[in-house]
């Protein structure tokens, strides 16, 4: 009898709280929490091709493009879990309507100042999504980068600072606030 491969079970113990933030950095909790189980279920198919060392960052850009792909498609489609959704109130029943469409342009913008930072910036970047998304501290993000400790609190500063003023530049009518 062949005994069962727990390798799934353990990531997703291990990674399903990052998963989940860092897909929420781009949709709502609810959406964020079906993303995060498609995440999985593709691991799922590609467990044996995934490098052990490997799956975190698999499990980041999975997830990150799930969540790209469902704005791209302005969140019109659904995703099969085998669970019936439950009806949702209609968006003109909602008495926030405004203010969710308002939510919704802030973060689109705020995503693309980030993207901007992700391409320009790459170690930046990377040291915030480390840190804000993997939960890693700066001893850890030092170790895993190959670089001092000091370093890393350099970068996120220089991180923030630049988003700050691009998001300023971008939008001056928002930089204000």
């Amino acid at each position: 009898m062949m005994e069962k491969d727990h390798r799934l079970d353990d990531y997703f113990v291990q990674y399903k709280d990052m998963v989940i933030r860092n897909i929420y950095l781009y949709v709502d909790y609810y959406t964020a929490e079906d993303l995060c189980q498609e995440t999985f279920i593709r691991l799922q198919k590609y467990l044996e091709r995934v490098k052990p060392e490997k799956v975190k960052a698999w499990l980041l850009a999975v997830s990150e493009h799930l969540a790209l792909d469902y704005l791209k498609k302005g969140g019109k489609y659904t995703i099969v879990t085998g669970l019936k959704a439950e009806e949702e109130e209609p968006a003109y029943l909602c008495s926030d309507t405004e203010e969710i469409v308002l939510e919704r342009e802030e973060s689109r913008k705020r995503l693309k100042i980030l993207a901007r930072l992700k391409q320009e910036k790459w170690d930046w970047y990377d040291v915030l999504m480390l840190g804000y998304v993997g939960r890693m501290t700066d001893k850890e993000i030092s170790i895993e980068k190959g670089i001092k400790k000091s370093l890393v609190g350099k970068w996120r500063e220089r991180a923030q600072k630049w988003l700050r003023e691009m998001y300023k530049k971008e939008y001056p009518e928002k930089g204000n606030e």
